[in-house]
């Protein structure tokens, strides 16, 4: 089934906060899964050993039961893959035209090689969570390490 409309996609802070708003394509949507596609459309910034620059493709997968989510960017009109960035999160709010989720800073960024780094570790730390919540953050962390060691991510249209 493809959905061909848009949602707005709000991105919060730990403690609810609005850090960011914007529309993205509704690609498909299975139970608790929606695969959308955005446009970075924020100022250019490196991450780690990559640039996002304004005008990048990002396939966006969400869920109501996972506590991550996961952005497979593109270098802008082309196909080139530039990295996946990995979210550690509560897990999505989805409404008719919103997806709403809670970062919780803990990121993981692959790179086309396979190569990883852990980002935001600090900040993750300085977050006042309970130590279960914590605890699932390192769970959802090593599901989403899981995830590309047997290469089941959940971009192609199937999933």
């Amino acid at each position: 089934m493809t959905e061909d409309h848009l949602v707005r996609v709000n991105k919060l802070d730990a403690e609810g906060r609005l850090i960011i708003a914007y529309p993205a394509r509704l690609i498909w949507q299975r139970g608790g899964a929606r695969l959308v596609e955005g446009i970075f459309n924020i100022e250019d910034m490196a991450v780690g050993k990559v640039w996002f620059r304004r005008g990048d493709h990002i396939l966006e997968w969400y869920s109501t039961e996972h506590r991550y989510n996961l952005l497979q960017v593109h270098e802008q009109d082309s196909k080139q893959l530039k990295a996946w960035y990995c979210n550690i999160c509560l897990p999505a709010v989805f409404t008719e035209g919103e997806i709403c989720w809670l970062d919780l800073a803990l990121d993981l960024l692959v790179y086309p090689d396979g190569s990883m780094e852990l980002l935001d570790q600090d900040e993750f730390a300085s977050l006042v969570l309970d130590r279960q919540t914590r605890a699932e953050c390192w769970r959802a962390l090593q599901d989403v390490l899981g995830l590309f060691k047997n290469n089941s991510l959940p971009f192609q249209e199937g999933c």
